[in-house]
């Protein structure tokens, strides 16, 4: 309406108590904000590709295929990697963010690890929503704080000492399953305490038999929502991997369950996971149950060792050719005051090369407005790790590894993800940067490292995580000053 030519043919002034400025006569207030567009989901931009030929991209390309998606698409992508399952990637932090702090009511993480179903079962902190989570999670928290997380400090700096003593020296040799080993032997500590079952050692073996068939890509199939005559037939064709990973899983299985029954028998229970978990009630006052005790073990063998074992190498892999960075790292391991810088280059690492280059999709069970799109039930969303440390929005150089960029300065929490967050954030972060941090303490104070190729090493998917491409070949050559920087 015009005010100029208004009956009154005058404007009115904005009023200290009124705010804005409204036209005498005329009941619209023409400088209000006009309310904020939504748009569906199902409007947002992403590739057009087969569903098989995008999750062909996602295995084997991972986190370049991730980049040219941000390149074409922007910060919210929409993805066909899996039937009858409509994906937005996210990767801007405001919009993460809102997901992170989103109601436990809206978004449920219960189906997002439906892959890893075939490691862990369907019972555990992974699978659990709502009230179920927050109850459960606060269970779990006493055997990861406190007198606990002293514990497994402890145990993890003197495991690294006597794990990287028995690594290969002078000779060039993969180091992931070395690394793979350590961080097993910690989880046990976290599982079990000073207690172990009689026979951790088989155990071990045999949990670590059943991981590796995350080097098969028979490792992305949803074993419970196939025929079984199927499931067979994949068995019995032993490329796919899938006979040893049964036997293992079985086996594992077994010893699992004598060790609880060992330590219910023995009535000894102190702060590790098990017996916090043996004294777990459900609301109806009855205990937990075998197999939720195994699919929660379980789970914790998986995530608690596969993301460790992988920051670990890249971060081994990494300091290999950047010498300066490893000058000082060393300076500062042999004045011993503090490991600031250290912890700094951890902290980048992780941000270049977070292990989970995209964290558990949320499934929307409400409907659920985030940065002005309306995402419906049934949809899933992904916050994407690698392209959120990457943001050249919010980092200087993103590409560039720069541990400085930490020092005297912590990460931001919705602007460094590689453990996720929210309610849903791993509970076992803490233990993972000190592991991280006492292995390359222990390597880089005992031996030089010597890479036959200088070149960075690439990525390769290993099941959800990524690892170094050659599971970081490097030769270990014994450090002549050795005595000196212990």
């Amino acid at each position: 309406m015009d005010t100029a030519n208004s009956p009154q043919g005058e404007h009115q002034e904005v009023g200290a108590a009124g705010g804005a400025a409204v036209a005498a006569g005329c009941p619209v207030d023409h400088t209000a904000a006009r309310p904020k567009a939504v748009i569906p989901a199902a409007g947002l931009p992403g590739p057009r590709e087969p569903m098989l030929k995008q999750l062909w991209k996602y295995r084997t390309l991972r986190t370049t295929w991730l980049t040219q998606l941000r390149d074409a698409y922007g910060t919210r992508v929409r993805l066909n990697i899996r039937p009858g399952s409509d994906i937005y990637m996210l990767s801007d932090p405001d919009d993460v963010k809102a997901m992170f702090l989103s109601p436990r009511d809206s978004l449920h993480t219960g189906n997002g690890s439906d892959v890893l179903q075939k490691f862990f079962g369907n019972t555990g902190l992974a699978f659990l929503d709502e009230s179920e989570h927050l109850n459960r999670r606060r269970s779990l928290m006493p055997s990861f704080k406190g007198d606990a997380f002293r514990r497994i400090e402890a145990a993890a700096t003197r495991r690294a000492k006597e794990e990287v003593a028995t690594w290969p020296r002078n000779h060039v040799t993969a180091l992931h399953p070395y690394v793979h080993r350590y961080t097993m032997k910690v989880i046990g500590e976290v599982v079990f305490g000073e207690k172990h079952p009689e026979r951790w050692e088989e155990l071990l073996d045999e949990v670590m038999g059943v991981v590796e068939f995350n080097n098969h890509i028979a490792t992305v199939l949803m074993l419970h929502k196939m025929p079984s005559l199927v499931v067979k037939g994949l068995t019995a064709f032993r490329r796919t991997g899938l006979h040893d990973f049964l036997k293992h899983r079985a086996r594992a299985d077994e010893l699992l369950a004598e060790a609880f029954k060992e330590r219910i028998d023995s009535g000894e229970l102190g702060d590790d996971m098990l017996s916090v978990m043996l004294g777990i009630k459900h609301g109806d006052g009855t205990p937990l149950s075998s197999v939720e005790l195994r699919d929660e073990i379980m789970t914790m063998f998986i995530a608690g060792t596969e993301t460790t074992a992988s920051a670990i190498c890249r971060a081994i892999e990494c300091l290999s050719r950047e010498p300066e960075v490893l000058g000082r790292v060393l300076a500062e391991i042999e004045e011993g005051t503090d490991d600031d810088y250290l912890t700094a280059v951890v902290n980048e690492v992780l941000r270049l090369w977070p292990p989970l280059p995209n964290i558990i999709l949320r499934k929307v069970v409400k409907p659920i407005e985030i940065g002005g799109v309306r995402y419906e039930p049934g949809m899933e969303l992904w916050a994407s790790a690698h392209l959120l440390n990457r943001d050249p929005t919010r980092y200087d150089e993103p590409d560039e590894f720069r541990p400085e960029r930490y020092v005297g300065t912590k990460p931001g929490m919705y602007t460094w993800i590689p453990f996720g967050g929210g309610h849903t954030r791993c509970l076992g972060d803490r233990i993972a940067i000190h592991e991280i941090k006492v292995v390359l303490r222990e390597v880089l104070s005992t031996c030089e490292l010597h890479r036959a190729d200088p070149k960075p090493e690439g990525t390769r998917s290993r099941g959800v995580v990524i690892v170094p491409e050659h599971d970081t070949l490097m030769e270990l050559r014994p450090r002549k000053v050795e005595a000196s920087l212990a």
